[in-house]
């Protein structure tokens, strides 16, 4: 029996590549300000599963990549390894207009995802699931038959991840080792890839659902942290079309 729930996230998000000493007094100031998220065991990272679906000629990433006011993309999320077909995952659409990012996402089993990109057909209906759960798979369908969506690549990376003690709408996360590939796709645990950070950069996104809170906007401009234009699936499928991947042996399997 499937169990479907929906979340939507409407906000603003703002990038910024950090270095190691960055990233540590960063942590340190925030201690006052944020809380550590239920994920994040003892303020330690934890690691994030996802596959982004495209089409055969990469369509949702090529458009994404030309800066367009509107961009869409599709993913099938995990904060575990999956090794069931009743697993759970959320199956995401986020898009992004004019600098405002929507995300809407509804949990279904990991079988239940892999077959809708095989199928592109929705998954049985069940009592417990709501009208808005339904909806949410209805935009999903959509997706996956306008563009011929299937499992293009894989990104795995670790997080921590903090949200406001005062406004819990306010969230920073910092990602590293970002590893993706474009084989084995599956969210079994397998974290070979490639790192697509620049080498001793971690990213940091801040998220806010209106203006970034005077505290924190103070201490990037005394320390000169300036937001920047960085996708994890980007820069994945622009090193793709390059050929500028590392060698053999620098490929990282964590």
């Amino acid at each position: 029996m499937s169990v479907l729930a929906i979340t939507v996230f409407k906000r603003y998000e703002k990038k910024y590549l950090l270095t190691e000493r960055q990233y540590d007094a960063i942590r340190l100031f925030l201690a006052e300000y944020m809380r550590y998220d239920q994920y994040c065991l003892d303020n330690r990272s934890y690691k994030l599963y996802n596959l982004y679906c495209d089409s055969p000629n990469n369509d949702l990433i090529r458009v994404s990549t030309d800066g367009p006011i509107y961009k869409e993309k599709l993913r099938i999320r995990s904060y575990f390894p999956l090794r069931q077909y009743d697993d759970k995952v959320f199956f995401e659409i986020k898009q992004k207009y004019n600098g405002v990012v929507t995300k809407r996402r509804a949990t279904m089993k990991y079988g239940e995802a892999m077959e809708m990109t095989k199928s592109h057909k929705l998954p049985p209906s069940h009592a417990e699931s709501g009208f808005f759960d339904r909806q949410v798979e209805k935009e999903i369908l959509r997706m996956l038959i306008a563009y011929d969506l299937r499992p293009a690549v894989y990104i795995a990376y670790d997080r921590v991840a903090m949200f406001g003690k005062d406004d819990p709408e306010l969230r920073i996360t910092f990602d590293k080792e970002i590893l993706t590939r474009r084989s084995n796709l599956v969210l079994d645990g397998d974290t070979s890839g490639v790192d697509v950070l620049p080498p001793g950069r971690i990213l940091m996104e801040i998220k806010i659902p209106n203006t970034m809170p005077l505290w924190l906007a103070r201490y990037l401009s005394e320390n000169r942290i300036f937001n920047t234009s960085f996708s994890k699936y980007g820069k994945e499928y622009e090193s793709y079309v390059t050929g500028d991947f590392l060698p053999a042996a620098e490929v990282k399997n964590v």
